[in-house]
């Protein structure tokens, strides 16, 4: 077969392919080195406002809240920040290695070696940067903030290889990374998350749409009579990021009663309050939820009783004296007409309450007077009233602390507690009582009651702004714990995830963190950088090899010349010249392939290319090499048809002479045409 593409062809095809295989292999390396940032996790979350990794902060209080969560199978926080070492810079990554489950292979290594010698506040080196630092594990060196101008000692006690970007880098306990890179406390630089369902997790943390929310759900009242009305207030959030119509509902016993739909803008909250009345006796529960994607429910009980009395009456009374008592109803309007008996001792009577609901009594005895107030249709009231001599108690102010108790021993974040003191003088002069009201050891309260003589008084206080958790409540000799539980009765972990952190954070995945995440100057240039280089690439090396195929067509036109004058049609040279481009582009392109990936791995082994504090890892992406074959191959085959196509356009005696068209036409008319002759 006549040879229109020569050899040489090949050589050029070769270089052109060893250049660009080797440069869009490092860039594709060093596109990927932002994964190294997060560490082994499979997703990060990330500050979506800090323009660089080492800015970002992110609360690690998000922690417990994801743990909490079925489809999180772990999270951790970690603090990520360059150092240096002498001359050498790297990344010094900060973690709990005693709490994170991924991080496990360091501590079991480590034990396995060390034993009980191993703590988890020193440091351990990853392989390739305890050969850049050139040291031998157990040693102490100097590591230095890069940030900040603080110097810590380092104690590292082994080494790790995982074959990943953390072999570049010193992982250390959390508190000295905190020192080094100056993080506040409760931040950190990322929280690694695994999880099944990244998607729902990404919407949580990032909404781009309106996503709703309830907190603070209360009703006015636990216990009414019957068809008196209980006030439902809440307080309901977008923590989406644009503004929408939110719908919320409420449901007596499973039946919806109230639907209101209100328009709410992105990261804002509203108060909402709405009636509701119950009428059948008995207890009844009171569920609330708003519409989305992430409805939160909490659900109250209210109970309906029949209408009841109160009564108020003094907790003492001294013997000979008259005492007061005053008669209400449920709703705190004075009851005329009340019956009250008392009863100490033998002595027992009966009085009826005047118009403003008002009676009084006077008992012979000392003791305890019981009394009991009833009308007619509602529910009697009672009360114990000390009936004392005072010349028994002794000439002095002693106050003292009867009891305490709590009207609940377990309340939501936003309510209050109720507690009942119950004090007494138990000397014959009047004084005041400074009573403090400790909380966690801590003073929440100071009480001044003012007691009569021998006065037993019950004193009510209201505790609010208590954090979650459990508390102990202490007066006097009597101490009680609280616990404390979130706004949210359903839930409430997701609800407070969404609240506190919902719009905040970024969720990226652990291979594809955004480059300019771990170094943009401004966003997106490193980026653009980037492609300009490996397009500047594409083009060079796609001109490279047009111009040779198209220089090779173009120096064998003598051939196709005479391969025309004897008879040969354009198809036939078409098909000679198919074949030879796209065997020499083809083979051309395989040894430019190898050559380039042994370029790229001996300079990568080497240490040649060091990004963001970590060596670039080659690893071959077959379908990027199957790509540049192809893309070889087609574009020796379109340039050597491409110019075979102008060659055969051309007349035999132009082709063989190897003159264009119109010097040969020059040529002929100088020596005279044959006709003419």
């Amino acid at each position: 077969m006549l040879s229109i593409i020569r050899r040489r062809a090949v050589v050029v095809v070769a270089l052109a392919i060893t250049i660009f295989t080797a440069t869009t292999s490092i860039l594709s390396e060093l596109q990927s080195v932002p994964a190294a940032f997060a560490g082994s996790g499979d997703y990060i979350i990330h500050a979506n406002d800090s323009p660089t990794i080492f800015s970002s902060r992110v609360d690690v209080g998000l922690v417990p809240l994801l743990l909490s969560q079925e489809n999180i199978s772990d999270a951790w926080a970690e603090i990520v920040t360059f150092s240096a070492s002498g001359s050498q810079s790297f990344v010094v990554r900060g973690m709990n290695l005693d709490s994170v489950k991924s991080a496990e292979r360091f501590a079991i290594d480590l034990r396995s070696e060390l034993g009980d010698r191993f703590d988890p506040s020193d440091g351990i080196v990853g392989s390739r940067l305890m050969h850049a630092l050139d040291i031998v594990p157990p040693c102490i060196i100097p590591v230095s903030g890069s940030y900040t101008t603080r110097v810590e000692f380092v104690e590292v006690v082994g080494s790790f290889e995982t074959g990943t970007y953390l072999d570049d880098e010193l992982v250390v306990s959390e508190q000295v990374a905190r020192y080094l890179s100056g993080m506040p406390p409760g931040m950190a630089s990322l929280i690694a998350v695994e999880t099944d369902d990244p998607e729902w997790l990404g919407e949580v943390l990032s909404s781009d749409s309106a996503h709703f929310a309830l907190s603070n759900v209360e009703v006015s009242k636990t216990a009414v009579v019957a068809i008196e009305e209980v006030m439902v207030t809440m307080e309901a959030h977008n923590w989406g990021s644009v503004a929408d119509d939110a719908t919320i509902c409420i449901s007596v016993n499973g039946i919806l009663t109230d639907e209101l739909t209100v328009a709410i803008d992105p990261t804002s909250v509203i108060a909402i309050m709405r009636p509701v009345i119950l009428e059948q006796l008995g207890t009844h529960s009171i569920e609330v939820w708003v519409s989305g994607s992430f409805s939160s429910r909490t659900t109250l009980n209210v109970t309906v009783v029949d209408p009841y009395l109160t009564l108020a009456a003094p907790s003492t009374a001294f013997l000979g004296s008259q005492f007061e008592i005053s008669v209400f109803d449920c709703y705190g309007a004075p009851v005329s007409g009340a019956e009250v008996s008392f009863e100490v001792d033998d002595e027992r009577g009966s009085v009826i309450t005047d118009d403003d609901g008002v009676v009084a009594i006077l008992v012979s005895r000392t003791g305890s007077c019981f009394l009991n107030a009833s009308y007619v249709d509602y529910d009697d009231a009672s009360a114990v009233v000390q009936i004392v001599d005072l010349g028994l108690y002794p000439d002095e102010f002693l106050p003292r602390v009867v009891s305490f108790v709590l009207s609940d021993d377990s309340v939501s974040e936003s309510d209050e507690v109720k507690g009942v003191i119950v004090v007494e003088n138990t000397g014959a002069v009047e004084g005041l009582f400074y009573l403090p009201v400790l909380m966690d050891s801590s003073t929440k309260m100071l009480l001044n009651i003012s007691l009569e003589p021998a006065e037993r008084r019950s004193v009510t206080i209201a505790i609010s702004d208590i954090a979650v958790g459990t508390h102990t409540i202490q007066v006097g000799a009597f101490a009680h714990e609280l616990t404390v539980e979130p706004w949210f009765a359903d839930e409430s972990d997701l609800v407070q995830l969404m609240l506190r952190y919902g719009g905040t954070g970024a969720l990226s995945s652990g291979a594809s963190v955004p480059i300019y995440q771990a170094a943009q100057i401004s966003e997106g240039n490193v980026a653009v950088a980037l492609f300009s280089v490996g397009a500047i690439s594409a083009v060079l090396a796609t001109l490279a090899i047009s111009a040779t195929f198209a220089k090779e067509v173009r120096e064998g036109r003598r051939t196709l010349g005479i391969l025309r004058t004897i008879g040969a049609s354009n198809g036939r040279i078409r098909r000679i010249v198919l074949p030879q481009a796209l065997f020499s582009g083809a083979i051309g392109a395989v040894i430019g392939i190898i050559a380039g990936i042994t370029v790229t791995y001996a300079l990568t082994r080497a240490g040649a290319f060091i990004a963001f504090g970590h060596a670039l890892v080659f690893e071959p992406d077959v379908y990027v090499l199957a790509l540049i074959t192809g893309w070889t191959a087609v574009i020796s085959v379109a340039s050597s048809l491409a110019s075979a196509e102008v060659a055969v356009r051309e007349s035999p005696l132009s082709s063989i002479r190897n003159l264009d068209g119109r010097n040969s036409i020059e040529a002929d008319e100088s020596r005279g045409s044959p006709i003419d002759e």
